[in-house]
């Protein structure tokens, strides 16, 4: 038999500033990966995207967005002496 399904609680814990869900707009995204490089020092992030349900439109726009808004705000920042 499976787990259970998380509960709410679990759910709404996981899309929380320290969770595992990254949602939000650019800014917040690339603040969620900051603040993770401020306490992890990691020089790689992975984030996987659920494509299930989304339009294909908007899959390609939140890549977009990873590549013209996030990354260039996260690197600026890390190019900070």
């Amino acid at each position: 038999m499976g787990r259970p399904a998380p509960s709410r609680a679990d759910r709404a814990a996981a899309l929380e500033p320290g969770g595992m869900v990254f949602v939000g707009s650019p800014d917040e995204i690339a603040d969620r990966i900051l603040h993770l490089h401020g306490l992890l020092g990691h020089t790689r992030q992975i984030l996987q995207m659920d494509v299930g349900g989304m339009p294909q439109r908007d899959f390609l726009h939140g890549i977009e967005l990873l590549g013209t808004k996030v990354l260039p705000q996260i690197r600026a920042e890390l190019a900070k002496p």
